[in-house]
């Protein structure tokens, strides 16, 4: 079958772009990707039906349009920067961008381009664009809910650590600026003698000898409604908001919630951005958990444990959605998890041990939201390269939890669950005792459901089978008292 067009410089066909031959015509239509071509100057030639669908244009609305029209601000650099090194004759690896649809929402998509010849002559630009923008989410919400249980965690420290209650605050809305990353943050107090709120701690545009003259009567503005009536309350347009007062004019969103002692209000928590409709119902969810915090500091008490696992369970679901997307994996890290608390008692380990376990299992696999999806369901086996890349996901993992420090027992096991009895994993090579025993315990429950389910590669394989090869590898590649008590327990079960 002769091709239409070509990629290639040592074999050019000579070809007109905006024609592409029937053969792929039929082969593109039903492609679910975005397949394009772009001519030297950078316009559209050519795009599949796949196109309309997630941009909501016409292909007639596009075809002739450079791809500035679509590529978001903040992605034109990169989208430029491999142009130009394509009309210079160099290939590309994938990479990574953002395009806007014709209702402004942003898309993620994988490219992976070529450059097509025609007669020794550079005539454009092939690619195709898979839509990444699920997996994008899933992975930024999982690492805003990250950065939040350290919030949550570092505030909870500070509660037990700091006596003095102007330190507290000012730490609190420390966390609340860096983790959070909005524009403005404070903390009001109720001031029962005047009636008001006085404001104190606060980032800019506040400075500190200010602070204390800044009062807000009940009822003034939206902090003044909050603290009156004790209900969160979110602002995503103050310009149309009748209860803002304005502090900062550059404040386009306010969100606030009150502190409280059992009904009794005591201050508010306000958080303003630059930008409108920032805030939801999420974030009143977190806040108000940051609120009652802050409260019981004031109280000279303490609710983190709570809600550190509350909000661990929220970190749970996230990571349940994203195996989710993966049919081979759905399930896989409550299984290994449920195994390793069974060998961890078997072993009878310390409650603390048990417990750095009960997270580690569950979030042994998390550093494969860094991996790409195509290696990670790929059906035949990895090359020498991919499998390097694979070999990341522990690293990737522990660098995601490693600032939330409840989480450090965890953090150690995930980082090491790849190393071998004898010495011969990744990432350090340790040996024997060297790796920490949940590790150790991680290897086996993690070996057994990977051999015990089915995967892209293969299917799963018997309970005997997969037993058969724990004993193989026992004292060579997991700990012999580990395996040991792992079929003792399968044996009851």
């Amino acid at each position: 079958m002769q091709k239409s067009f070509s990629t290639h410089r040592e074999s050019p066909k000579n070809i007109n772009l905006p024609q592409i031959g029937d053969f792929y015509n039929q082969l593109f239509k039903n492609i679910t990707a975005v397949v394009y071509i772009i001519d030297p100057k950078g316009r559209f030639v050519y795009l599949n039906d796949y196109a309309e669908k997630i941009s909501h244009y016409k292909v007639r609305e596009l075809i002739g349009k450079h791809f500035k029209k679509i590529v978001a601000p903040e992605s034109l650099p990169v989208a430029y920067k491999t142009f130009f090194q394509q009309l210079k004759g160099h290939n590309i690896k994938p990479y990574e961008l953002i395009v806007l649809d014709k209702n402004g929402r942003r898309i993620h998509l994988k490219t992976c381009e070529n450059i097509i010849f025609k007669n020794g002559k550079i005539e454009g630009i092939f690619g195709i664009a898979t839509d990444i923008t699920e997996h994008k989410e899933l992975t930024e919400q999982l690492s805003k809910m990250v950065k939040e249980l350290y919030l949550l965690q570092q505030i909870g420290q500070e509660i037990s650590a700091i006596l003095d209650l102007d330190d507290l605050l000012d730490r609190i809305v420390k966390h609340l600026k860096q983790t959070l990353n909005y524009e403005r943050a404070a903390v009001a107090l109720i001031d029962e003698k005047t009636n008001t709120l006085v404001v104190k701690a606060a980032e800019r545009p506040y400075a500190k000898r200010i602070r204390s003259r800044l009062r807000v009567k009940l009822g003034q503005g939206i902090t003044g409604y909050v603290a009156l009536t004790g209900k969160p309350y979110i602002a995503n347009d103050v310009s149309k908001n009748h209860r803002y007062y304005i502090f900062d004019k550059k404040t386009k969103s306010e969100i606030a919630v009150p502190l409280k002692i059992g009904d009794k209000v005591i201050g508010v928590i306000n958080i303003e951005s630059y930008k409108k409709d920032t805030f939801s119902e999420k974030d009143i969810e977190l806040l108000t958990m940051v609120a009652n915090q802050a409260s019981i500091a004031i109280q000279n008490s303490e609710l983190y444990t709570s809600l550190k696992q509350s909000y661990l369970e929220s970190v749970k679901t996230l990571v349940s959605a994203i195996e989710a997307k993966d049919p081979y994996t759905a399930g896989h890290s409550e299984r290994v998890r449920r195994y390793a608390l069974k060998i961890a008692k078997a072993l009878k380990l310390k409650p603390e041990q048990i417990e750095e376990l009960d997270y580690a299992g569950y979030l042994h696999d998390i550093g494969k939201i860094g991996i790409s999806d195509t290696l990670l369901t790929k059906p035949t086996p990895l090359t020498k390269e991919e499998f390097e890349i694979i070999k990341e996901h522990p690293k990737i993992g522990h660098n995601i939890l490693k600032h939330a420090r409840h989480l450090a027992g965890a953090c150690e096991i995930i980082k090491y669950e790849h190393e071998k009895y004898n010495g011969s994993g990744y990432p350090n090579g340790l040996k024997k005792e060297e790796i920490p025993i949940g590790a150790r315990i991680i290897a086996v429950a993690d070996a057994y459901d990977a051999m015990t389910t089915d995967r892209p590669y293969r299917k799963a394989l018997s309970k005997e089978e997969a037993i058969r090869r724990l004993k193989e590898g026992s004292g060579t590649q997991f700990d012999p008292k580990v395996v040991k008590a792992f079929l003792k327990i399968l044996k009851r079960k």
